[in-house]
């Protein structure tokens, strides 16, 4: 691109696709007009008034293969975007994503980084991990110039090999089990399964079962695993796990209804204590009390995640564990007052509850 100034009484057809590349002002009708960078020159001489001797306009005129800041832009945004994002038209040079549906937002942080490094993107995302509402802005991209190489554009967008950047997982599973121990008291049954009904709707989810166990043998508790499994449970909510006891029985069913052990503890607080296992594709959760009785905790963080069919490995949460402090990090990942509505504060009066248990 060349950054040339138009004269009044110059050719406009010398200045072919050139835009502003400074905001201009002047006085139509004593009333002051603003006409801003990266309008094109063409727009810009249609708006301004008729007396204007002497005016001189610094514009941008670009190269063969540059493409305007807002093709760039919106050929940036279309090989960001993923299911789940919609898009809309550039404004000011810049194009917003925005979550087309409910549901969890995955972000590919190192393609991010990638374009990023470019020079030819500006691409800012939500958090990976998000809870989206349906038109949520959950991104922007945004190319840096007036005009840019399109080759470069082209190459940076090959080098995301066709994966989406942005993307909203929806939230599918829907029927939730939970399987209580020996060790989870009645009135404390009846705290967590308010608090987690109420949880689960909010993800469009129910707790379908309840199964409060009088024997902590790992025979009867796997034949209700298999049993829940069978009529169709998508997660399963396990109560009274000792994570730390090497021949815990509710991990020793799991294993012998074939679960594979997903991961053991996580750097996460509130939650350290916490296990993943998958029976086949239908995740089961080994909760503390702490994911119980409303208090903020790993269970907020990784639902969505289960409800959105999303894998929940040990990789992933070796990255959660950068931004685990949920007390300083979890209201970043969901919509404004979210846990203002869910009520959350109220909860707290339950904690006492909890704190009989190890949390």
């Amino acid at each position: 691109m060349q950054r040339r100034i138009f004269r009044i009484g110059d050719d406009p057809s010398t200045f072919a696709g050139a835009v502003l590349c400074r905001d201009i002002s002047a006085l139509s009708d004593g009333k002051p007009v603003t006409i801003r960078r990266g309008v094109s020159l063409a727009e810009a001489l249609e708006r301004l008034p008729q007396r204007r001797d002497g005016l001189e306009i610094a514009v941008l005129v670009p190269d063969a293969g540059e493409l305007a800041q807002p093709d760039a832009s919106a050929r940036l945004a279309v090989g960001v975007a993923g299911p789940g994002i919609a898009l809309d038209p550039p404004h000011q040079g810049q194009v917003n994503l925005r979550a087309a549906i409910a549901g969890l937002l995955r972000v590919d942080g190192a393609a991010v980084a990638r374009l990023n490094r470019s020079g030819v993107a500006l691409v800012a995302t939500a958090l990976d991990g998000r809870v989206v509402r349906e038109g949520e802005t959950v991104a922007i991209v945004k190319a840096p110039a007036l005009f840019v190489d399109g080759a470069k554009v082209e190459r940076a967008l090959d080098a995301l090999r066709g994966s989406p950047v942005v993307r909203v997982a929806p939230f599918r599973a829907q029927r939730v089990a939970m399987v209580a121990g020996t060790r989870i008291r009645p009135p404390q049954l009846e705290v967590a399964t308010r608090h987690l009904s109420s949880h689960l709707e909010r993800f469009g989810a129910q707790l379908v079962a309840i199964r409060h166990l009088d024997t902590d043998d790992p025979g009867e508790i796997a034949r209700t695993y298999r049993s829940l499994l069978e009529e169709g449970v998508e997660l399963v909510l396990i109560a009274g796990s000792i994570m730390l006891d090497p021949e815990d029985p509710f991990m020793v069913a799991a294993r012998r209804v074939r679960a594979r052990i997903a991961c053991v503890g996580a750097p996460i607080d509130p939650g350290t204590m916490f296990w993943v296992a998958y029976a086949s594709e239908v995740p089961m959760f080994g909760l503390a009390s702490c994911e119980l009785y409303g208090r903020l905790s790993i269970f907020d963080l990784l639902l969505p995640y289960a409800l959105a069919g999303e894998p929940i490995t040990r990789d992933l949460l070796a990255e959660l564990g950068y931004g685990g402090l949920l007390s300083e990090t979890q209201h970043a990942r969901r919509p404004p007052g979210w846990y203002r509505e869910a009520g959350h504060e109220a909860a707290t009066a339950h904690l006492e509850t909890a704190r009989s248990h190890d949390a």
